[in-house]
Order: structure tokens, then sequence, then C-alpha cells
């Protein structure tokens, strides 16, 4: 079952241990983005194959979502459809392991599958929800990366996180396209120099139309509080590669 130490998956030949990896990766299942926790082999000298924990083929159980009402998802290792279809969370292609409902109607990434439909942090009052827009109910603002209120492929609909007040919204392929940005960029890297600078221009690249200091008001600290809170409910479990980013305006 997902979440012991250690797991046989049936694309690879060798055991995985389940680790805590610094910095970002891409699954060999999903081919998306991740962080933190994963099953890992290891072999490291000569292989590099990981898994996000929700990828694992073992043990793999029917699972609903409360955003898909009286859908049944089951999980797949290759596409079951002859058409590449999009995701219904993040609105990306599929390009690897994903869950299907049992409709035919609707996609996931596995690891989209599990984003929680609100996340909050014990050292803040802000709550946010994962939320789909609609003709009828329009969030107030635009995402604070592409600066629109709308993302889709294919009629599939990018889901967003919306803070409680509305007024402050990003969607969930903006954030994983930025954080493999920042990735690239040397921000989010394992013994990258960390200044005030390149937390700057991190944070700068999370919300380019904001402008943003470190005096600290009180507009700014919501903000930032706001991208702390979509980055840890996207990325996983805060841990110290990316905790730095936030620190400087919460002083």
């Amino acid at each position: 079952m997902p979440g012991l130490d250690k797991q046989k998956d049936n694309k690879h030949l060798h055991d995985l241990e389940r680790r805590s990896r610094e910095g970002l990766f891409i699954c060999n299942g999903c081919k998306e983005i991740g962080f933190g926790n994963c099953y890992k082999c290891p072999w490291v000298w000569f292989c590099d194959y990981v898994l996000h924990v929700g990828c694992i083929s073992e043990g793999r159980t029917p699972l609903s979502n409360s955003l898909f009402k009286n859908c049944v998802f089951q999980f797949y290792q290759t596409n079951p459809s002859t058409v590449a279809p999009a995701c219904h969370i993040c609105a990306l292609d599929i390009q690897g392991r994903m869950y299907r409902c049992s409709k035919g109607k609707y996609s996931l990434h596995p690891y989209c599958a599990t984003l929680q439909t609100t996340f909050s942090l014990r050292d803040s009052d802000m709550k946010i929800k994962l939320r789909r827009g609609t003709k009828l109910n329009f969030f107030k603002s635009k995402c604070l990366k592409c600066d629109r209120k709308n993302r889709s492929s294919n009629d599939v609909q990018c889901l967003s996180y919306v803070s409680s007040d509305g007024n402050l919204c990003y969607h969930v392929a903006c954030m994983k396209e930025a954080c493999r940005d920042n990735w690239n960029k040397g921000y989010f890297r394992p013994g990258s120099e960390t200044n005030e600078q390149s937390k700057f221009l991190a944070l700068q690249n999370l919300a380019p139309k904001e402008v943003l200091s470190s005096v600290g008001q009180t507009s700014e600290v919501l903000l930032i509080t706001f991208l702390k809170l979509v980055v840890y409910a996207i990325l996983g479990e805060p841990f110290d590669l990316i905790a730095p980013l936030f620190q400087f305006s919460q002083n």
C-alpha cells in the first residue's frame, strides 16, 4: 500500500524506497513535477527512477474527489483512451499515469487528484480554496501569474486556488509552471545562494504584475501569505528549501 517505506512498481526492476527529496524532480510515472516525499530507486549511482507517492502502481485503489460529484476514479498506468486527455484540475496534458472517472468524463493527474480543496497553515489566519470559475461565478480577481480569470485547454478549465475573500487567485497550472521556471533559474535548487535579491526575483516570478518590496505593508503581507499557501498546497508539506522565500516580508 502507498505510504510504506518500500514499494514495488511493475514498471521498474528494483524495489523503491520512500524518501524526502530536496528540490524539484520529474515523476517517471505521470511526467509532472514533484517536491519532497517520493519513491526513488536506491541504486542512485546508475538509476534516477522516481515517483510521486500517489503514482505508485501497487495497491492503488479507486478514489473519489469532492470536486467531481458521483464520480469514482480508477488508476491507470497508461491512457485507456485513444485521445490524449487534459487534467480536469490543472488543464495541462496528461502524459503518463492518470485517474479516469468511471463515466469516462473526467481525467486527473494522480498528483492533482490529491490536492486539498481547502488549505491553511498553523501560522496563518488565511485559508485558500480550490475552485472552478463559472459563467455565473467569476472570481473577483485575475490570476497573479497570467493576469487572466480563465485558463483552459480543449474546453477543460483550469481550477484555481482563491483566497477566502475572493480577492486573490492563482491557477494551479500557472503555479506548476512558475515553480518549474524558478527551479530552472536556480531559485529552488539545493545549495543555491539564498539572499534578499534571489528571494525577491523568485517572488516576482510568482506574481509578475505585483509591486513587491521588503517594507512589509499590510497588503503585501497578505499577498505573500497567499503565495505561500498556494505554493505549499501544490508542492506538498513545507520544507527548508522554499520556506526562506517567504520570510523577509513577514518579519
